[in-house]
């Protein structure tokens, strides 16, 4: 749709200068082509700003129109990419719109009734807040943009009623609020079909609202619970706001619009269990949530379930300044059904793919081993060669390294076996994406272990699958979880803010798939905060902003070790630790602020002021106190670029000095304290070891609750962390033929560029602030930046790449080029195509920290010239 020019509006405007176009940041994201979102500067109206983009001759749609957000959505018809949009004065920001896929958890039905698995409250303090302090949520509105809500659910009713219900569609609902924005049949591609009606028909959003506060204590109606449970704050008002179909994915278009409709419904907190890649503070969803938390809002946003990526893997939705990035603690106990081997029961849990108990008919287990005795990870189906798995239960190691459960589920399938286990490593239930129609399961690397061993007695021991689940106290329990993604940010930002129960959490699902089920990831811990939110409102009777919450739960969370360890987690990786509700409400004291990000060697921040306040009612003594934690060497290996997956655990500890040690402090007054930081002596600066811990203050009073701070740090150059791939021989350069084979370019070789499509590939090991790919022409002049049909203007910032997708592929960036450019990395015009004649193609990435001064602040790779 053209929105006809006002030519008198458009001349009395004074429009300001253009603006920055945000190309993606990661090759997995999936987005929609022409479709971008605009923010437009702070003091230009809306009916202006769409008549610049008129003037420059834009054929476009709107798609979706925002008012917190000073922008909109837009499908763009014309040629024009988002350097043209960017140009356009008024124009402050666009991205491309995004598509973000339901998260992937785990998931498992079960029948027993043991109530060990609800033990989740006892972690965090909620169970005493539920019984001494009779904390419910009442009063406190919760928005969940999700999948939905399934609001007939009993665990959604209100008291005394049999049911829940919707408030369009009867009275003394507790789902007050929502929409459907998209209707079940949209997967992110195809046109929405929004309605009023936000049923759930998938089940994660209903899961999370189980958690936040659904109450299935005392309900008789068929299905019943496996054992009675009750969310965090079981008396909050839900909104609930539908932005996925029933499959598919979502874009950031429809999320933005959900986000918004939220804060005009009046949510105090909304919760968004979606995740996504590694990014920086700047996508829309970010930016829009720090401008609801700046109008009184609390922003929930799940942290990442990539820990089996290694750090820098934070998840994007979380990143803004003051919304909550929530990682996963496992909780204690779960149900899961088993296999008995040697005359033990072991848990396991099924492959998303599978999603069901495994019912293999008893037989005997093989575990695959590698030709020196190990056990192998089941990637080489060379391995089964000879060996005879028809009908046998495989065990498989879960080094994810090499490829992902897809392949080894394949490789098995192929091979004859009966079913697939994979032994997780280091420890836990691994979630698993699998391989379709064949059973592929998690289990304990302990597990594993016993395995081998009785195999390597008695080769002929049978196996057997349970029937029903049954209670396990889980390996890792009341740790990290394993899958919770690690950070920092791209800026070294701390980010995950805070921990909270998200590993084998039984909640609520669409009565249509059971009624109840337990799952796993930080989609669970998202809401699981969202609720305590609500619990600390109603305390306080009153409702401050999300940031203001946040550095309440962040002083006060409970400190926390890996499983089996001594030394205190990473800060990269649980936050500030576990949430304790019953601490925050309790606390008179707050230390300020909430985080210290000590940043690099060569930026250090030596000297930091924190501000120690007294709420209390008389003068309190304060000890001032360091606890370090682990440091993560993911750089080992100077010569590799590719951070481990696992990173080593090290004592590389910071030191800590304090202006005082102690502090008195009276009622109602703040005293500020510098705190005097070393870095760690030990820890090579060339590994970049990511040090961390938490600056704690004692009082003195019995019964004083302690609070603490974190703090994070990289001992090294940050700008000379690896960016580019080296390992896997990234960046590189070739061509596609008519069939899509990749090829070498042959020396001499002259490109038809109606016949071959001349190709560059990248990966990046990290972020950077700008990605580029730069042309030059044969006298070594600059010629513009590659232009890709598939990918767009080749420059601006980007986050790192995960490893492989769910099938095992490796990702990278692949950029195809007819010979098009476009001639500045800010604003530009529409792309030109290069004469003919011999170009060399530059692979530069930006060095963290740097002015971006070509070349000294880059990490430059000349892949050689191409002919056409």
């Amino acid at each position: 749709m053209k929105i006809a020019a006002i030519l008198s509006t458009l001349a009395a405007a004074t429009l300001v200068s253009a603006g920055k176009f945000h190309p993606l940041t990661n090759p997995e994201t999936r987005y929609i082509p022409g479709g971008f979102i605009i923010e437009f500067q702070e003091d230009i109206p809306r009916n202006v700003a769409h008549n610049a983009l008129n003037s420059k001759k834009v054929d476009y749609k709107v798609r979706n129109d925002y008012t917190i957000f000073n922008g909109a959505a837009i499908s763009v018809n014309s040629k024009h990419d988002g350097n043209d949009i960017a140009k356009i004065s008024g124009v402050k920001n666009v991205w491309p719109i995004t598509l973000h896929s339901i998260p992937r958890v785990q998931a498992s039905k079960k029948k027993t009734t043991d109530p060990e698995t609800a033990s989740l409250h006892q972690m965090t303090g909620v169970d005493l807040v539920h019984k001494k302090h009779k904390l419910t949520g009442k009063g406190i509105k919760v928005g969940i943009i999700d999948t939905g809500v399934d609001y007939k659910h009993p665990a959604f009713a209100a008291k005394g009623a049999k049911a829940g219900c919707f408030a369009r569609h009867g009275k003394n609902c507790r789902v007050a609020h929502g929409w459907d924005f998209v209707g079940d049949n949209y997967d992110g591609k195809n046109k929405p079909e929004p309605d009023s009606d936000p049923m759930d028909c998938q089940g994660h959003g209903t899961h999370v609202a189980g958690i936040v506060g659904g109450d299935a204590l005392n309900i008789k109606t068929t299905p019943k619970p496996p054992q009675p449970f009750v969310g965090v704050a079981p008396e909050v008002t839900f909104g609930a706001y539908r932005i996925f179909g029933c499959d598919g994915s979502s874009g950031d278009d429809v999320i933005m619009a959900a986000m918004e409709m939220a804060f005009n419904d009046g949510m105090d907190i909304i919760n968004m269990s979606l995740g996504g890649g590694s990014s920086y503070k700047s996508n829309p969803q970010a930016v829009l949530g720090d401008q609801l938390v700046a109008k009184g809002m609390v922003l929930a946003a799940a942290a990442g379930n990539d820990g089996a990526e290694g750090v820098w893997m934070v998840s994007d939705t979380g990143l803004g300044d003051l919304s909550t990035s929530v990682a996963s603690f496992d909780n204690l106990y779960g149900m899961y059904h088993s296999f008995s081997y040697g005359g033990v029961a072991h848990p396991y849990s099924p492959a998303e793919t599978w999603g069901k108990p495994i019912s293999v008919a008893s037989g005997t287990l093989l575990p695959l081993f590698e030709k020196d005795g190990t056990l192998s990870d089941g990637c080489d189906a060379t391995l089964y060669s000879g060996v005879d798995v028809k009908g046998k239960t495989v065990l498989v190691l879960g080094d994810f390294t090499r490829c992902k459960s897809g392949a080894r589920g394949q490789n098995a399938q192929k091979a004859g076996a009966a079913a697939l286990l994979v032994q997780s490593t280091p420890y836990g239930l691994a979630g698993l994406g699998g391989f379709p129609g064949f059973p592929v399961a998690s289990i304990e690397f302990k597990a594993g272990e016993e395995a081998v061993a009785v195999y390597k007695k008695a080769p002929k021991t049978p196996v057997t699958f349970s029937k029903d689940g049954s209670n396990f106290l889980v390996e890792g329990g009341g740790a990290p979880s394993d899958f919770s993604s690690f950070g920092l940010d791209g800026d070294l930002r701390s980010k995950p803010d805070l921990s909270a129960p998200g590993g084998n959490i039984l909640s609520t699902v669409p009565l249509a798939h059971g009624g109840y089920e337990l799952m796993s990831g930080t989609s669970m811990a998202t809401p699981y905060v969202a609720g305590a939110h609500a619990l600390y409102m109603q305390a306080k009777k009153s409702k401050p902003r999300g940031d203001v919450i946040r550095g309440v739960f962040k002083n006060t969370a409970t400190i926390a070790t890996n499983f089996g360890s001594k030394t205190k987690a990473s800060a990269a990786k649980q936050g500030a630790g576990l949430i304790n509700v019953l601490r925050a409400i309790t606390t008179t004291t707050s230390i300020s602020p909430d985080h210290i990000d000590l940043l690099d060697t060569k930026n250090f921040r030596k000297s930091i002021k924190v501000t120690l306040k007294n709420n209390g009612k008389r003068a309190e003594t304060y000890t001032l106190s360091h606890v370090p934690a682990d440091a993560l060497n993911s750089y080992p290996d100077p010569k590799k670029s590719w951070p481990l997956g696992t990173p080593l655990i090290e004592a590389d500890y910071a030191t800590v000095a304090f202006s005082q040690s102690k502090v008195k402090i009276p009622a109602g007054k703040s005293v500020k304290v510098t705190l005097n930081f070393k870095e760690p002596k030990a820890g090579k600066a060339t590994a970049f070891p990511l040090y961390s811990g938490y600056v704690v203050a004692t009082p003195s009073s019995k019964g004083g609750v302690a609070v603490s701070v974190p703090y994070t740090g990289i001992k090294g150059d940050i700008s000379r962390v690896p960016i580019m791939d080296t390992d896997t021989g990234f960046p590189t350069m070739g061509y596609l033929n008519s069939t899509h084979d990749f090829n070498e370019i042959p020396k001499g070789f002259t490109f038809d560029l109606k016949k071959d499509t001349p190709v560059v590939l990248t990966r990046l090991a990290s972020h950077t602030p700008d990605r580029q790919i730069r042309i030059y022409d044969a006298k070594k002049k600059f010629a513009g930046f590659l232009f890709s049909s598939n990918n767009g203007a080749a420059f601006g910032k980007r986050g790192r790449d995960t490893n492989l997708d769910q099938e095992g592929n490796m990702i990278f960036d692949l950029w195809s080029w007819k010979g098009q450019v476009v001639a500045t990395a800010n604003v530009t015009a529409v792309p030109s195509t290069l004469p003919a004649g011999t170009y060399s193609v530059v692979v530069a990435s930006q060095r963290k920290f740097t002015k971006g001064v070509y070349p000294a602040d880059f990490e430059v790779f000349d892949l050689g010239s191409i002919k056409f």
